[in-house]
């Protein structure tokens, strides 16, 4: 359903604005996904699951030696999944949107042509 490799997206949050995520990797496989990565606040694991069925997504980002974040999204039918991140701490709930998008492969244009057969 979705490709493993590299991945890039962003997280929002009032009075931080829009946070990319550059460049990091999430692995698909029966069900269960993982990954890392960096962005703004620091160095990060994923771990969760999806429905290979309808595409919803669970996944904890944890931060090393940090807080942890809930991440729960569908396909935006564009290839990318969105939804809402979640953090509780203290007793206080914060949320906001994000986006994830894999890096795919893009032709450069002076491939030579393959015939289909």
């Amino acid at each position: 359903m979705y490709p493993s490799g590299v991945w890039r997206g962003f997280w929002q949050q009032e009075f931080w604005g829009r946070q990319p995520m550059e460049a990091f990797t999430l692995h698909f496989r029966d069900g269960e996904v993982t990954g890392s990565g960096v962005d703004v606040v620091g160095r990060f694991l994923f771990a969760g699951e999806y429905d290979s069925k309808t595409g919803a997504i669970r996944l904890v980002k944890q931060y090393l030696g940090k807080h942890r974040v809930l991440y729960v999204g569908h396909p935006d039918g564009e290839g990318c999944i969105g939804g809402t991140w979640t953090v509780t701490e203290g007793g206080l709930t914060t949320t906001g949107p994000f986006l994830l998008k894999p890096e795919l492969h893009r032709p450069r244009g002076d491939e030579p042509i393959q015939e289909i057969g």
